[in-house]
């Protein structure tokens, strides 16, 4: 009876042996939780429901990726952390596990967490654009709840100028084309009033929206926008040089 009874809690969620646990002495909540998110998607999963961590509640990120049989792989990641510290704990979802993934989480964690959480330029030299979907999980994260409603989608973009002259952005000009239909423009006016949620987070993307700017040499802009719902692919942007008045196209993948 004791052996059913710990298979059938199996099923629910086994976690790894003690010693596969994460332990981060100095780690706050918050970036535990940061870098077990970016972890789990650098292994290739997608995160299905995330509870950033707390000193006063336990954290949890549960993932899923398609298994080598067809089934899906099933897998969490609780966190618990206090002013210590953090303690991270693999979960694989399966009666029987050889714990390759508490394995893995465990390397691909400690290596991440030794970088920062902002993504590095890609070229020091030239113009650089990126743009970026915040997903609901990542929403939690990065704004403390997710922003939008009804499918739209709040998308981050940064330019960055590593060039030697000034350039100018304006966010009407930066076009969000998805792999069938036609291209979107940013909402505005009314319509972005409506896509937005009544929350905090939705007040930050308001407040730190891209607003057309003139970006000097060696500057960094950033800001957000809000697009409507759709499958996006890539970019379409207009730079413009801010001596000549020459303008510029630009396409960038959509993250």
């Amino acid at each position: 009876m004791r052996r059913l009874l710990l298979a059938g809690l199996c099923l629910l969620g086994c976690p790894a042996p003690t010693r596969y646990a994460v332990v981060q002495p100095g780690l706050s909540c918050e970036r535990a939780t940061r870098v077990a998110y970016r972890t789990l998607l650098a292994l290739g999963y997608a995160v299905t429901d995330l509870v950033p961590a707390s000193p006063e509640r336990a954290g949890d990120i549960g993932a899923t990726k398609g298994g080598a049989e067809g089934e899906p792989e099933k897998v969490r990641v609780r966190i618990r952390c206090d002013a210590e510290g953090a303690v991270l704990q693999p979960v694989e979802e399966v009666l029987v596990s050889n714990y390759d993934f508490s394995r893995v989480f465990g390397y691909s964690f400690k290596t991440l967490v030794q970088g920062p959480d902002v993504e590095e330029p890609r070229a020091a030299r030239g113009l650089e654009v990126l743009v970026h979907v915040v997903l609901p999980h990542e929403a939690l994260l990065d704004l403390g709840g997710v922003p939008t409603v009804g499918g739209a989608l709040a998308v981050r973009v940064t330019v960055r100028n590593h060039s030697e002259r000034a350039v100018a952005i304006d966010p009407a000009q930066v076009e969000l084309v998805p792999a069938d239909g036609p291209s979107a423009a940013p909402l505005a006016g009314p319509s972005l009033d409506a896509a937005l949620a009544q929350n905090p987070a939705a007040e930050r993307v308001r407040r730190e929206r891209l607003a057309p700017a003139r970006v000097r040499a060696n500057e960094t802009v950033t800001g957000y926008a809000v697009y409507p719902g759709a499958a996006y692919r890539e970019a379409r942007i207009a730079i413009e040089d801010a001596e000549t008045g020459e303008t510029e196209g630009f396409v960038a993948p959509v993250e």
